[in-house]
């Protein structure tokens, strides 16, 4: 009897034992990018705000254009991106007001983007990509009338692909009919069209 009490207990230790063992063999659950989160900030020197209307164009929640009016030194938006794979970006656009009445305007205006790719319970899915800061000076005055010359002096953009697997690479994004991504000095005016589509490609 004392024998059989004996291998009674190795035997329950040896099933606990592999109890452990089979639990500690369970793969953890694998985590996957499923959305997204930008968030565009866009600095302007009070001299632009008081010589142009400025406006920030993005692409929104829904993937479609969208616009605001920028008001005070500093505009933010954050932009939940619920499916991936997505395109995200801005651009900056300026109109003067009327004539200046300032003899000189200097204006300056920075802006950038960052991304924060999010896995299936709403975490960070790998580190944020912070966006390269978009800057851009001009001179505005007596002999610079013209709107192109505003909007050549801060015009900035920046656009980004956010791929289904959470990875963040350069794209183009077409802002309708507004300044020419390639030749900035053609005066064309501000489409109230939506994007017209996206080229992969290099900014």
């Amino acid at each position: 009897m004392k024998n059989l009490k004996i291998i009674s207990m190795l035997l329950v230790g040896l099933l606990a034992f592999g109890s452990l063992f089979s639990c500690s063999s369970v793969e953890p659950e694998v985590l996957t990018a499923t959305s997204a989160k930008v968030e565009y900030v866009v600095n302007l020197s009070q001299n632009l705000l008081d010589a142009a209307t400025v406006t920030v164009y993005y692409i929104d929640a829904n993937g479609q254009q969208a616009q605001e009016n920028a008001t005070s030194a500093i505009w933010t938006k954050t932009v939940n991106y619920s499916t991936l794979p997505t395109d995200a970006g801005f651009n900056v656009q300026s109109t003067l007001k009327g004539e200046p009445t300032m003899e000189e305007y200097l204006v300056e205006a920075d802006g950038q983007m960052t991304v924060t790719v999010l896995d299936q319970y709403g975490k960070p899915f790998g580190s944020p990509f912070v966006g390269n800061k978009q800057e851009a000076k001009g001179q505005l005055g007596p002999n610079f009338l013209g709107q192109f010359l505003t909007r050549i002096s801060i015009r900035l953009f920046e656009a980004k692909a956010i791929a289904a697997d959470g990875t963040v690479s350069d794209t183009t994004i077409t802002w309708g009919n507004n300044a020419d991504n390639v030749d900035p000095n053609r005066d064309t005016e501000i489409s109230t069209d939506g994007a017209t589509g996206t080229t992969r490609g290099d900014v």
